[in-house]
């Protein structure tokens, strides 16, 4: 297997455990927010419009454009700034017990789709894509 097979199957194993995660409300979709207790539909449609944006993304990284990179590398980086602010949250339901540890393999998946975007020879079909 080549590294962009690999790099391609870790991006679609991301996509499908966030597409699982919010279709179950496992991890960060089952949390109480401030947004939820406004009404439950404004927190679907944003929770919505979330998994669309990550998926658009993870589809620009699957055809290699530098915009996808650079947005996702983005938020990656404001996702670990808030993880360092945000306080304890609270879930409304439980989540089976092989949800956090696949949450801690998802986030190793997502280090590892960073760092291979910027090494080759996965940086190369980043660098020979036509804008």
């Amino acid at each position: 297997m080549n590294a962009v097979a690999i790099y391609r199957a870790l991006i679609l194993v991301r996509g499908a455990w966030l597409l699982a995660e919010w279709m179950f409300g496992w991890g960060s979709f089952g949390h109480l927010n401030s947004l939820k207790l406004l009404h439950p539909f404004a927190s679907l449609v944003g929770d919505a419009v979330s998994v669309v944006a990550l998926l658009i993304i993870f589809a620009g990284l699957w055809f290699f454009c530098r915009w996808a990179r650079l947005i996702f590398v983005l938020f990656v980086a404001g996702a670990l700034v808030v993880i360092a602010f945000r306080s304890q949250h609270y879930s409304l339901t439980a989540s089976p017990s092989f949800v956090p540890t696949i949450n801690m393999f998802m986030v190793l998946l997502t280090g590892a789709i960073v760092a291979m975007s910027f090494l080759p020879p996965v940086r190369e079909c980043f660098a020979t894509k036509e804008v």
